[in-house]
């Protein structure tokens, strides 16, 4: 994955300054951005390449339909995200390139439908269909820089919340000591969402540091991604002809209300074989897919 450099500068698009520092045009002096405490730049840092929404999901486009994939056609999409209010511009963007989604996504974008939710997908498309799907977990960062908060002013919020919020109360109890892994009948979703994520990852095998926000939520991306293909590989079992499109990662929410996407893996199972796939384009025309998180 692209590294970062927490020491550099970075100038405004296209203008390189000068052995002084000034612009080569009009030989002022150039304001050079802070490295470190915006959006922008925690936003390279974490997620490099991140993709608009209505880009991405256009690009995704672009590469499927020539595979076979036809919107309103002959492909049935299936979204999985966070239950939060503020996911919802990725579901607009899809169903309006796609069509109407099967939703089987619960908090922190975990794919709790299990095996009668996705049987249930499974059958509103034929034996020879083709399927689509993004899930994704989600993160937010102000225009500070600060990871997890986000300004919900569309409900009167005056003040930061966070997001997620259920993946940040899951953060703050492994932070103090108190994590509670039993299960809740009254608050199923967040038990699971825990007991799974531990379970499916290595993220409290270090004893000695604790997990962040940013970990928390990496950790909720690859425990996605196995339950995703887990899932569509027991449904490719008994449908040869079905093709499926798998896109994970995670969608970040920055500042007044602009929402971005890290495709943290995109692959294709076609006859029960599983491979990546490369999208036609990506913000720097270097498409990474399958990205390890470890990278970060």
């Amino acid at each position: 994955m692209t590294s970062f450099d927490p020491h550099s500068t970075r100038l405004s698009a296209n203008v390189s300054a000068d052995s002084n520092g000034a612009c080569p045009h009009c030989h002022q002096p150039i304001k050079q951005r802070e490295s470190a405490g915006d959006f922008q730049t925690t936003l390279d840092k974490l997620f490099p390449n991140a993709y608009g929404l209505e880009e991405f999901v256009f690009e995704t486009k672009q590469t499927l339909v020539p595979k076979g994939f036809y919107p309103h056609v002959n492909t049935l999409v299936c979204v999985g995200l966070c239950r939060d209010e503020i996911t919802s511009p990725f579901e607009e963007e899809i169903e309006a390139m796609w069509g109407q989604a099967f939703i089987c996504g619960s908090l922190g974008g975990m794919l709790f439908c299990g095996k009668t939710g996705f049987f249930a997908a499974h059958h509103h498309a034929p034996s020879n269909g083709f399927f689509i799907y993004y899930c994704f977990t989600h993160i937010a960062i102000d225009h500070e820089g600060n990871v997890g908060a986000v300004y919900r002013t569309r409900s009167g919020m005056n003040e930061k919340t966070t997001a997620c919020g259920a993946l940040a109360a899951f953060t703050n109890e492994i932070a103090s000591n108190k994590l509670n892994l039993t299960f809740n009948e009254d608050d199923i979703e967040m038990s699971m969402l825990k007991k799974h994520i531990a379970k499916k990852t290595n993220l409290l095998a270090d004893t000695e540091s604790t997990p962040d926000l940013f970990k928390v939520t990496m950790a909720a991306y690859e425990t996605i991604t196995m339950d995703l293909e887990r899932h569509v590989k027991h449904d490719a079992e008994k449908f040869k002809d079905r093709q499926y499109a798998l896109f994970t990662g995670v969608q970040i929410h920055g500042p007044n209300g602009t929402d971005y996407c890290w495709l943290g893996k995109a692959s294709l199972l076609i006859k029960g074989e599983l491979s990546p796939l490369v999208l036609s384009a990506n913000p720097t025309s270097q498409v990474q897919t399958g990205a390890s998180t470890k990278s970060h």
